[in-house]
């Protein structure tokens, strides 16, 4: 489905670059059964306009994913006569409110993968138990409040420089760059999988020691720090070392 739909954007004259790279990181995460055939949203803000480029898709497998550029102070939320996707204007409004509040984030990614997806049936927040969660997620996994009419609320554990969190039974994953955005919703897959599996068997789960999370959290912030930088002046972040 997605392969087509690259194919045709290859045949075009000009193809746009943005296009072709958010289709590859959907296949990714798609050939790595991240998506499960529920819904699945992912962007990208595109430096120096204001805007954002959107894929959606709903829940199952003939739904068909839906592509479209967004501003990020007024984005159109209205619904078009050949759109299906009934969450759209609401994914829409989510994507542009985190962009708003976070602006060193330069993808999103709200899935439900099989493991960290379960996460929310615990009753405290998946806590920092490995180095690179600290350095990369920055944070325990919670839930992300909402306002009453669904927009996003800037809590104290979004604007804190975390990058994975939780939205009802859904994963909300944030990075810096494109790149780093695939890394990130392996890494809380990763993570989620091993935490249930052994706490699941009664044993203690402790959590890294606190210095090693302070270093971690503060070269994540400087990482943030950065990009922010570099889309203020309307430009995509270059220069962060590979994982």
């Amino acid at each position: 489905m997605i392969q087509l739909a690259k194919k045709k954007i290859s045949q075009k004259k000009n193809p746009n670059p943005n296009e072709i790279e958010l289709h590859d990181l959907w296949n990714r995460l798609n050939t790595k059964g991240l998506f499960q055939n529920k819904s699945v949203s992912l962007s990208f803000l595109l430096p120096g306009e204001g805007k954002f480029l959107l894929m959606v898709k709903g829940e199952g497998k003939s739904q068909k994913p839906n592509l479209g550029i967004y501003s990020i102070q007024n984005p159109n939320t209205m619904l078009g006569e050949n759109e299906n996707i009934i969450s759209l204007p609401s994914t829409i409004r989510f994507h542009a409110d985190l962009y708003s509040l976070r602006q060193d984030v330069g993808a999103i990614v709200r899935f439900s993968p099989p493991w960290s997806s379960k996460l929310h049936y615990l009753d405290h927040a998946l806590p920092l138990v490995f180095d690179e969660q600290c350095r990369q997620l920055g944070a325990p996994v919670r839930q992300l409040p909402l306002g009453q009419n669904g927009n996003l609320i800037a809590s104290e554990n979004l604007l804190s420089g975390a990058n994975g969190f939780l939205l009802g039974e859904e994963v909300v994953i944030t990075s810096v760059t494109r790149e780093k955005a695939i890394y990130n919703c392996e890494l809380i897959e990763k993570c989620a999988k091993a935490y249930l599996l052994a706490i699941a068997t009664g044993g203690t789960v402790k959590q890294i020691p606190w210095f090693v999370r302070f270093i971690a959290k503060s070269r994540l912030l400087k990482d943030e720090k950065k990009a922010m930088d570099f889309y203020k002046r309307g430009e995509r972040p270059t220069g962060f070392k590979a994982y």
